[in-house]
């Protein structure tokens, strides 16, 4: 250890941090000092961090930033481009979570702590610039080879990349869509494992009774809840049925869009495993009556715009 003869001055104050009379150097030949914290606790600490603001106190100030920022509500308060419109079910062991807005148009989320402290003041659409464009030629995401980058960017800045897959198709995919969202295929990965699953379900008028029943959430799923999304501050219901998407509406509360989600599954998978079900009890004690006549379900929407659906042939 030595006594400080040049740089910062003892007693000199960094946030919570006094400096003390001592420094080291760090294996990289970092100067750092002995400082002594409001709350008593003596740490040595990076020059840098210290001049730059890196580091303030011991933690005892952002544990307090954070106990106080979950003692008050922050809906409606603004961090930045960060206009916070809910809280999130997602928690940690420094406090909730909030579902923020940003200015660009995208929600987050961020915990209070990271708000208050002024640590998240965007969705990441500031720092798009700094990675969209790096250098991937020749990586390789699954089956894709990233070849080179083109003109072209999506709706987030990123690049698209010119890619080849193990199939031999050249798809352009988004740098976003590679390093971020997984996808490993021009679709030739799905396509074959859509044809294995068809051997291991059964499906009967254009749907399968395993399938519909699987309450199991998607990866991407951030609600809790199947089939509702958070988009644009608005909760979003959807359905799929036989391949095709029916949109429930949008709704202010996350409740709100669960329930219309257990309705129509009530209506399109409740009665839909019902009659199936019935069906097959019919066509076991008669086969020839099954194979003239085969399940056809038809799902319509009504004057108000609610789903209706209908079954053949008729079971007694």
């Amino acid at each position: 250890m030595k006594k400080i003869e040049h740089g910062f001055n003892s007693g000199q104050r960094f946030g919570r941090w006094t400096i003390l009379d001592r420094y080291v150097f760090s294996a990289r030949g970092e100067k750092k000092y002995l400082c002594r914290c409001d709350c008593g606790t003596e740490r040595y600490v990076l020059e840098r961090s210290l001049k730059y603001g890196g580091s303030q106190s011991c933690g005892c100030l952002r544990k307090e930033r954070a106990y106080q920022a979950t003692a008050y509500n922050l809906l409606g308060q603004t961090f930045g481009e960060l206009r916070v419109i809910g809280r999130s079910r997602k928690r940690t062991e420094m406090g909730a979570y909030w579902t923020c807005l940003c200015s660009c148009g995208y929600t987050c989320e961020a915990t209070a702590a990271e708000l208050v402290s002024g640590r998240k003041t965007h969705c990441g659409c500031k720092s798009v610039r700094s990675y969209a464009t790096s250098n991937i030629t020749g990586q390789r995401f699954g089956r894709l080879t990233a070849l080179y980058p083109t003109k072209k960017r999506d709706a987030k800045g990123f690049v698209i990349w010119h890619c080849r897959c193990d199939c031999g198709n050249e798809p352009d995919v988004s740098y976003n869509n590679l390093m971020y969202c997984g996808q490993q295929s021009c679709g030739c990965r799905k396509k074959e494992h859509d044809q294995e699953l068809g051997t291991l379900l059964t499906h009967v008028g254009g749907t399968s009774p395993e399938m519909i029943q699987s309450q199991k959430l998607p990866r991407e799923n951030t609600t809790g809840y199947k089939g509702v999304y958070l988009v644009r501050g608005k909760y979003l219901a959807k359905i799929v049925f036989q391949k095709k998407q029916y949109f429930l509406g949008t709704y202010d509360s996350i409740e709100e869009a669960a329930a219309a989600r257990k309705s129509a599954e009530a209506l399109l998978f409740g009665e839909t495993a019902a009659f199936i079900q019935k069906w097959k009890e019919s066509a076991a004690k008669n086969p020839e009556w099954a194979g003239d006549n085969p399940v056809e379900i038809h799902v319509s929407r009504d004057r108000d715009g609610r789903l209706a659906v209908s079954y053949s042939p008729q079971i007694l």
